[in-house]
């Protein structure tokens, strides 16, 4: 009987435990907007159908959690922890906000410190709240200020700005391969710093500029002119949390965006790490080493592609993943070959990792030295795996015999010959060299 209920104690806290772990997969979304310019606190909200798209996924994936932003009891955090993964920031009407405690350019930079992602859609007409702006700028996003609209009378149709891929879609980004977004009304543009975690995604065109409405031309007025400007930014820190930037909601029909914003694409993550000596490949990760062993490093990547983990397979040179092995500067630097697509899990059946290798020798140097993966490509997210291993020099009884380097073979014969050489002279000098003194007395 006892046996009996400590069996059914342990199903129930494994089935709590599953719960709380299913519970806990669960991701949260926060959607902050102005109920001046989208309705969202109605029962039947009418939206514009990128908008309308664009809720429908959230509402799809996530938890979702809407509030005004001056709805004084949100709060992006609980007990010093993330109450949501995802943050979305729609225009508002004014700068302004009752809860600035809660949104400020301090809690935004917490949250995104925290792995928290965040999705900002701008405006002409709009404004930002004011420590949303001051947390673009210190990312290095300066959007325009409201009342400065995107033109570009070269590209435009009924004073509605047409976009096409070869003019504003940046090439080579991953984030956005193909431009859904044909018309961009309504919308502004943003100057970005020079920031190696800045992405720029849609640029403006040669003939396009941002002005103050209804007003000429000048330094005053113009925010951005030509190809300096940008209608789509993304940032991703080097936590993995990412931030992505519209000037306007029609840029939303391009659903990669939040996609890539809220962790559905671009997402790479390292499976497994092993490395073994190849005189000794059944100890797994051995901590001490000395100078010249041959290592075998080996490292499984998967992409997160469609809901599901699938191989991931490097297809140009400039993609290639590295390793380094290092003290303080790399004295190892090798491109990993590939072995192709494995499982992640010992013993398992399917294929959602692609393997890695690399073999080298390890220098003739001894101290602490690390095997390093840092791995970083634009849109996609970054990979830093860094293991720390000691290098020993030889000891006594392992440097080699003077028979076993070629180099020593000449003196050794050297030395062999002066022996032989001696023997013969002495020889020489004993039985050859002497006169015979006897025969000389007679």
């Amino acid at each position: 009987m006892l046996c009996l209920i400590k069996l059914v104690i342990g199903l129930l806290c494994l089935n709590l435990t599953r719960a709380l772990s299913q519970k806990h997969e669960i991701e949260h979304a926060l959607v902050l907007y102005d109920p001046e310019l989208i309705p969202l606190n109605e029962t039947a909200p009418s939206l514009p159908p990128d908008v309308a798209k664009f809720i429908n996924f959230l509402s799809s994936k996530f938890e979702t959690a809407y509030a005004d932003y001056n709805d004084e009891e949100v709060s992006l955090f609980y007990q010093g922890s993330l109450r949501f993964d995802h943050l979305v920031l729609f225009p508002s009407s004014k700068k302004a906000i009752k809860n600035k405690s809660n949104l400020n350019q301090r809690q935004l930079l917490k949250f995104s410190n925290e792995g928290g992602n965040i999705f900002v859609v701008g405006g002409s007409n709009n404004a930002l709240v004011d420590g949303i702006r001051s947390f673009l700028n210190e990312v290095g996003i300066h959007p325009a200020p409201k009342n400065y609209h995107y033109i570009d009378h070269f590209n435009s149709k009924d004073g509605i700005v047409e976009l096409t891929e070869e003019e504003n879609l940046v090439e080579g980004n991953r984030i956005l391969t193909s431009l859904q977004t044909s018309e961009f009304s309504g919308g502004s543009a943003a100057l970005v710093s020079n920031s190696e975690l800045i992405q720029p995604i849609v640029k403006c065109s040669k003939t396009g500029y941002t002005n103050r409405v209804d007003e000429v031309i000048s330094g005053e007025t113009t925010w951005t002119f030509g190809e300096q400007g940008f209608l789509a930014v993304a940032l991703q820190a080097l936590n993995n949390a990412r931030l992505v930037w519209i000037g306007s909601t029609d840029l939303l029909a391009d659903d990669s965006l939040y996609k890539w914003a809220f962790q559905e694409s671009g997402v790479i993550k390292l499976q497994f790490v092993q490395y073994v000596k190849a005189s000794e490949p059944y100890i797994p990760e051995p901590q001490l080493w000395k100078i010249k062993d041959q290592a075998i490093y080996t490292i499984g990547v998967s992409e997160y592609v469609n809901g599901e983990w699938v191989p991931y397979k490097v297809k140009q040179d400039d993609e290639q993943l590295q390793l380094s092995f290092k003290m303080l500067d790399p004295y190892q630097r090798l491109n990993l070959k590939p072995l192709g697509p494995v499982s992640s899990t010992e013993n398992g059946t399917t294929l959602d990792t692609y393997a890695y290798f690399a073999n080298f020798t390890i220098p003739d140097h001894h101290g602490m030295f690390t095997f390093e993966l840092d791995y970083k490509r634009k849109g996609l997210s970054y990979i830093l795996d860094k293991k720390v291993v000691t290098v020993r020099h030889l000891a006594n009884d392992e440097f080699k015999r003077s028979w076993d380097i070629t180099n020593s073979w000449l003196y050794i014969a050297s030395t062999v010959f002066v022996i032989v050489a001696w023997y013969f002279f002495v020889m020489t000098y004993i039985y050859v060299g002497k006169s015979n003194t006897a025969k000389k007395n007679v």
